[in-house]
């Protein structure tokens, strides 16, 4: 497996290089031992603590040999047994080929090629997500073996750079090829080497993994990111484990880099999803209790209670009544929900402010018994009550506008509209009204 790997980068090299120096990288490797020539780098004086890596895009802590032996428990879970079919599709596939070894078929020229260009045509390259997919289908993921040597050959790769970083601080500005080979303690030639090795180790790492990043971005959606943007941060996870993975600890690859994906994942929707933001580490208690009441669910069959959902999930009651009172992520009433993704939420949530059919029932009759007091009065008085208090269109007009429709001065309306007040307070009048002024 180890030599698969670097004949496909010798080939990716060859490809992608003309410089003839480059070209004979892998000879030269064989010759000097490219990754054995980091101990010529480790020999150098220079100080223990420049050669860590630091990445300022995150401010994740190392997860602890704890939660990876647990979260590798739990992905061992969900993979499934593999059957007896490949075996029978082999033996099947063996009794085609020596029946039709007896026979003689004949195959059109020019159907392989049309067949591949078919499918490179499915390749979307308006897709982001399908061109992803299209791209990386084809690789495979990586033995223990592999994922050791490309993890040396990316450690390699960071040492080297840090190392450059560091004559960057030391001489206030960019160091030439020639310093940074002579601080490495190697030629020219050999760096260019390895830093094209740990370049292609890191490559060929990230590339073996991106499906692992869609199938765990797709466990965050409609919380308020769409699924590309959810890719690419977790993309910067994977590109975070892959530079912070050590083989030499047992896990494999795929434990290490799920870590990391999903913080990456958690990190941005924290920051981003909400109107609020919230501290990331609410956020992240938020998760835990989730995933600690799906995980009761399924072993008691039951909804679980607050004590048995914070014990599970690590956490104190006051705590854990700290993280229910979190505002949770806007949705919008728009949204399709339902079984059918039939239904919007602006057509089930009922509005508390809307007038009911009993209220609407209500002013349709106290509208008509408030007709029948006002048909008391005369007509004069009772037009000047509906202008003042607009009991019809909702408007009510002024005396100076009332002045002006009925031709008469100010004084004289406000004489109309005593005279039918004292006329309403006559309970015999206005005793209809009576039972609207208990019910509202």
């Amino acid at each position: 497996m180890i030599g698969d790997v670097k004949s496909e980068c010798k080939a990716a090299i060859s490809k992608s290089d003309t410089n003839p120096i480059e070209r004979s990288f892998f000879t030269e490797k064989e010759r000097l031992g490219i990754i054995g020539d980091t101990i010529a780098l480790e020999t150098r004086p220079v100080d223990t603590h420049s050669m860590e890596y630091h990445n300022e895009e995150s401010d994740g802590l190392e997860p602890i040999h704890d939660e990876l032996q647990q979260l590798q428990e739990e992905l061992s879970k969900s993979v499934a047994v593999r059957s007896n079919h490949q075996a029978e599709r082999k033996a099947r596939r063996a009794r085609a080929a020596e029946k039709a070894s007896t026979s003689v078929v004949y195959v059109k020229s020019g159907s392989t090629r049309r067949r591949k260009r078919t499918s490179s045509q499915e390749v979307d390259y308006s897709d982001p997500l399908r061109y992803l997919r299209g791209t990386t289908g084809s690789s495979r993921l990586l033995t223990a073996s592999e994922e050791l040597e490309l993890s040396a050959g990316i450690q390699d790769l960071l040492k080297l750079e840090n190392l450059r970083d560091e004559l960057v601080e030391r001489c206030g500005g960019q160091p030439t090829f020639a310093q940074w080979a002579a601080a490495a303690g190697v030629n020219q030639k050999t760096l260019r080497q390895r830093l094209n090795y740990g370049v292609i180790c890191k490559g060929k790492m990230i590339k073996s993994n991106i499906r692992f990043v869609i199938s765990i971005a797709k466990n965050y959606q409609g919380v308020g990111m769409n699924l590309q943007d959810l890719v690419q941060e977790g993309c910067r996870g994977l590109v975070r484990g892959a530079e912070k993975f050590d083989a030499s600890k047992g896990f494999k690859f795929s434990t290490y880099a799920h870590w990391w994906i999903k913080q990456a994942v958690r990190k941005t929707l924290s920051d981003q999803s909400r109107t609020i933001r919230l501290p990331f580490h609410m956020v992240e208690a938020t998760y835990r209790v989730k995933e600690a009441r799906k995980q009761l669910y399924s072993e008691n069959g039951r909804h679980p209670d607050y004590e048995e959902v914070s014990e599970a999930a690590g956490l104190s009651m006051k705590r854990f009544a700290a993280v229910l009172l979190t505002p949770k992520a806007p949705r919008s009433l728009d949204q399709k929900i339902g079984m059918n993704l039939d239904l919007k939420p602006s057509e089930v949530i009922p509005d508390p402010e809307a007038e009911t059919a009993e209220d609407l029932l209500i002013k349709q009759f106290m509208r008509r018994d408030l007709e029948k007091v006002l048909d008391s009065l005369n007509p004069r008085e009772k037009q000047v009550i509906r202008w003042r208090f607009g009991p019809v269109d909702g408007r009510m007009k002024t005396l100076q506008e009332i002045d002006e429709l009925m031709g008469v001065c100010r004084e004289r309306i406000r004489q109309i509209e005593s005279c039918a007040f004292r006329k309403l307070k006559n309970k015999r009048r206005t005793k209809h009204l009576q039972q609207y002024l208990v019910s509202s």
